[in-house]
């Protein structure tokens, strides 16, 4: 007995006019397949237009209609349906438009050798089972891929997409502003895989996420011994990414010094790895990002101004996903279904009062925290639709009004619990908002989170621990 994927009987359709010929395929397939037989033609091709079959076995010559014209229409309604031609007057013209329609083989009359012609159609079977595979598997893959496609039909993002077919084949540096979670590296990649360099490298780095200290010899290499602990040469991002696209994320935190070396970078093409004496020419087009006002730093004396006039050369702002409220369904059920494909979930839907919810929320987290959210109720959702008991507290709060006014443990009055209780409550609302936020604005990053917030990490870490908020679920 031969299956499909799905552990049912593989069906096998003999269109044919000879009852004999019917009554030989029946017996020779009936063990393994399920077999239909149709001895007209336009009754066959009225099951193809609304049942699905696996492979088909047509004679050319029939009347009423051909096989040839059979083939044709099978090959449209059911593209994935594996096709055999069968005649009595096979000659090589046939056979070649038999296989131009998209015929997986050609049997001519009469089959002197049965069992041949039952192997050949046990392969029809597995080629398309393993189709049928490889189109599922390719989809679950697609589904951990990166993005590259900015989801949402509002004006803000309409015109992102606009800048982006705009500049995507110049070479000049590019740099994203928008709010943490607004999709910054995702506008990058859609530079790069929308642009000349396609077919070259993209590489990102975090800026933020590097100490001063090794910050140049991630950006620009080091030689072997430059340093303590260097013991062998080391290429850096800017010349592995050479001939493609270096995404410099939150650059507003590269330290001064690093500035002036990654001005020359972008602005000569040439870099120095650290302890080498030989500069190297790299052609890097460098999209840089920051959720910091560079205008501001600049003022302070924290940023070039030459480094932001040249990274500059094009701006393109990110809206923030509470200023575009009309995708967040959109995105919402887009990640619902990338996550259902990776995980095998039960949840497909969202119901129309968990999906008002999702709308009505502000989300400071921006699409990194409504991922977030997502993946938080299709775990708990037990069956197709995501209902409102399934969705995070804190989004459940910012479709009532109330809840808005009061934190979610002490809905109501404050007033109505005793002083100690209600400050406990409050404080615990307040912890875990900001910790959300935290890890949100730093990507999940421990150490950045903990210089921002002036938290140490071993406290930080009690904290998400004590508030049940794991780290990794808000990295990129």
């Amino acid at each position: 007995m031969v299956n499909n994927e799905a552990g049912v009987r593989a069906r096998i359709a003999v269109v044919d006019d000879e009852p004999v010929i019917l009554e030989s395929w029946q017996e020779a397939l009936g063990d393994k397949y399920e077999v239909l037989l149709f001895s007209d033609p336009l009754a066959a091709q009225h099951h193809f237009d609304h049942h699905d079959v696996d492979v088909a076995l047509l004679d050319v010559r029939m009347p009423a209609m051909d096989g040839m014209s059979l083939l044709a229409h099978l090959r449209q309604v059911q593209p994935k349906a594996e096709v055999i031609m069968v005649t009595g007057h096979g000659t090589i013209q046939t056979a070649v438009a038999a296989m131009q329609l998209g015929a997986y083989d050609f049997f001519c009359k009469p089959i002197d050798d049965l069992d041949g012609a039952v192997r050949r159609i046990d392969s029809a079977v597995e080629h398309r089972r393993l189709r049928e595979l490889n189109a599922t598997l390719k989809q679950r893959l697609e589904a951990y891929s990166p993005a590259t496609h900015l989801i949402g039909e509002s004006r803000p993002i309409r015109r992102v997409r606009e800048i982006i077919d705009q500049i995507a084949d110049a070479t000049a540096p590019v740099l994203i502003c928008g709010e943490s979670g607004t999709g910054k590296e995702l506008v990058a990649r859609a530079l790069h895989t929308r642009g000349l360099r396609r077919q070259k490298p993209f590489l990102a780095i975090n800026c933020a996420a590097m100490t001063e200290t090794l910050i140049d010899s991630e950006l620009f290499g080091h030689e072997r011994g430059a340093f303590t602990g260097a013991t062998s040469a080391h290429k850096g991002v800017f010349e592995a990414a050479h001939g493609g696209v270096l995404f410099l994320d939150e650059i507003g935190d590269v330290p001064p010094p690093t500035q002036v070396r990654l001005l020359r970078a972008i602005q000569e093409g040439e870099i120095r790895p650290v302890g080498s004496t030989q500069s190297r020419k790299v052609d890097v087009r460098v999209v840089a990002a920051t959720n910091v006002d560079l205008e501001r730093a600049m003022r302070e004396g924290r940023f070039r101004d030459d480094l932001y006039y040249r990274i500059s050369t094009f701006r393109i702002e990110l809206p923030a996903l509470r200023d575009r409220r009309e995708d967040v369904a959109t995105i919402a059920q887009f990640l619902l279904g990338k996550l259902t494909l990776r995980s095998g979930g039960k949840a497909t839907r969202f119901g129309d009062d968990a999906l008002a919810m999702l709308v009505q929320c502000d989300w400071p987290g921006n699409v990194r925290e409504l991922s977030n959210a997502v993946e938080h109720a299709a775990t708990l959702c037990d069956g197709e639709a995501i209902l409102p008991e399934h969705l995070p507290a804190f989004v459940l709060a910012s479709g009532n009004p109330a809840a808005r006014r009061v934190p979610a443990h002490a809905i109501g009055s404050v007033s109505s619990s005793p002083f100690s209780q209600a400050r406990n409550h409050l404080l615990d609302d307040f912890e875990m908002r900001y910790l959300k936020d935290l890890l949100a604005v730093t990507e999940g990053n421990l150490s950045e989170a903990s210089r921002r917030s002036g938290i140490d990490r071993s406290n930080l870490r009690r904290l998400l621990k004590k508030h049940s908020i794991q780290a990794y679920g808000f990295r990129g």
